[in-house]
């Protein structure tokens, strides 16, 4: 009898798990570790997770199988002095957006007639559910195109404006903060018309860029495997299951949330290990009134900044010589460096963050590094770069724990102000603390509540019932905006009028 529940218990057992994966842009370690820790509570309920992206370059372990396409040998667009001129002297808006859109394009058009083997064998695979980054990843796309087999859209932030257009979210995005907010608008607010203005074309914006320019893009690149009609990006959007994003619930503006949209993002993880005792010997320094920590992203690289600007923070981290600095950067120490300010190409950031010591956060605001901030109560100064690193520096701004650094008005008198009005003050540590308090008070874990509407979809093998979807799926924008009542309207009292 025994035997008999037990097999029993295992065949139900094996039913409940399926095959996910995750395809990411082009070596995406960003985006990726973004979704790892969901990946990794998948697997606790025994599913098997993998991760397909293009590599340039040996990257790191991301704990679940991998699936990567070998393109060694070939330019990264995506790393480039361009891309580095933009993100250190340029304003980034929604039209910039296509820019690694087309890289993204260009990098699959490449992988199909390069490596279209490898590419092939990865797709049909027996995989039950795929998990598209929603951002720069075609050939990603494809592989759940070309076998129907469901796709969730994964998204590393907040949903974009377009796409959340796309699934008929129904957010009034001139009352939601832009995506690609100025930097002129550091102060936005609703309550101003010209910011709504501003929010609304960056939305209209966003959606035509993506829809459009990057659209006829993504078409070109896959044209070789999906014919004519060619891939639609609005349609892969609307036929997606559900959407997942990393943007905590609790730090975002409230804004319409349909059945099929989940913030999985609102959580903290504990360090898994302490500082070595090369670390802590510097930080634990007893001349030292506080560690800052200096650290802007995987991709931002300081041996391509302008001049001036690599001079002003040298600058003015040397004279913070009260403090221990952290500075992570590729490359050399530079010359003239104090010995106050530590160099180094790898930073246990997590670690520092959550050490007693540290007194300031200095980034460039990707949400990564502001949840880094949220769960370590850390005072912040983020100096925005590019994408919607402006958007998640003001959020962080609204809960009174950061300030932001333009990056247009940098000089050293303005980094140095702004770093000790942050260190100086109590208030910001305070205020980090009493958002911390709050953060993560959910009825249920996030990711556990994340994994629950993962089996749901399991259950429905990948996609819920029709009535569980928004109408305005299946409908035209003008009629779920209602352009047409408003047509009618004057149309009618034209008629009345001329009678």
């Amino acid at each position: 009898m025994m035997k008999i529940v037990l097999i029993f218990s295992l065949f139900f057992e094996f039913c409940d798990s399926a095959k996910v994966l995750l395809t990411v842009m082009d070596q995406g370690r960003s985006h990726a570790t973004s979704i790892t820790p969901l990946m990794h509570r998948l697997q606790k309920d025994g599913h098997t997770t993998a991760l397909e992206m293009a590599t340039y370059k040996k990257d790191m372990d991301f704990g679940m199988e991998e699936r990567f396409i070998n393109m060694s040998g070939f330019e990264n667009h995506f790393i480039s002095k361009d891309f580095f001129k933009i993100a250190f002297e340029d304003e980034f808006t929604f039209i910039h957006q296509a820019v690694p859109f087309i890289f993204g394009s260009i990098s699959c058009d490449r992988i199909l007639k390069h490596q279209k083997e490898r590419w092939l064998e990865i797709a049909n695979e027996d995989w039950d559910l795929f998990l598209s980054d929603s951002l720069f990843s075609p050939c990603g796309y494809a592989m759940a195109e070309i076998t129907g087999k469901p796709h969730v859209m994964m998204h590393s932030s907040d949903v974009e404006s377009a796409h959340g257009s796309f699934k008929g979210f129904h957010r009034n995005y001139a009352l939601m903060v832009p995506n690609f907010l100025p930097y002129s608008m550091s102060n936005f607010t609703i309550q101003q018309w010209w910011h709504r203005v501003v929010s609304t074309v960056d939305w209209f914006g966003s959606a035509f860029i993506t829809s459009g320019v990057a659209g006829f893009a993504q078409k070109w690149a896959l044209r070789s495997i999906i014919p004519f009609p060619f891939f639609s990006f609005y349609d892969y959007n609307r036929r997606s299951v559900f959407s997942f994003t990393d943007m905590p619930d609790t730090l975002y503006p409230v804004g319409a949330r349909t059945n099929d949209y989940f913030s999985f993002g609102t959580y903290c993880n504990p360090p898994k290990s302490g500082l070595t005792e090369e670390w802590e010997q510097f930080v634990n320094d007893p001349k030292s009134k506080g560690t800052i920590l200096v650290a802007f992203g995987t991709i931002i690289d300081w041996r391509f900044a302008p001049e001036e600007k690599f001079e002003i923070f040298l600058n003015v981290l040397n004279k913070l010589t009260d403090y221990r600095v952290i500075w992570s950067m590729k490359g050399d120490r530079p010359d003239g460096l104090l010995e106050h300010v530590k160099v180094s190409s790898w930073v246990p950031q997590q670690q520092i963050l959550n050490h007693e010591k540290t007194v300031l956060f200095l980034s460039h605001g990707g949400l990564k590094s502001v949840k880094e901030a949220v769960c370590s109560a850390t005072p912040s100064l983020f100096m925005p770069m590019f994408a919607e690193q402006m958007r998640n520096a003001w959020l962080a701004k609204s809960k009174g724990f950061a300030r932001i650094l333009n990056k247009f008005h940098l000089s050293e008198e303005y980094l140095e102000n702004h770093i000790r009005e942050v260190v100086e003050h109590k208030s910001y540590q305070s205020n980090a603390e009493h958002f911390l308090s709050t953060f993560a008070d959910l009825p249920m874990p996030a990711l556990d509540e994340a994994a629950f509407k993962f089996k749901r979809l399991f259950k429905y093998n990948g996609k819920m019932p029709k009535y569980f979807y928004p109408k305005a799926i299946d409908l035209s924008y003008i009629t779920t905006l209602n352009l047409d009542i408003l047509i009618m309207i004057p149309i009618l009292l034209g008629l009345v009028v001329s009678k």
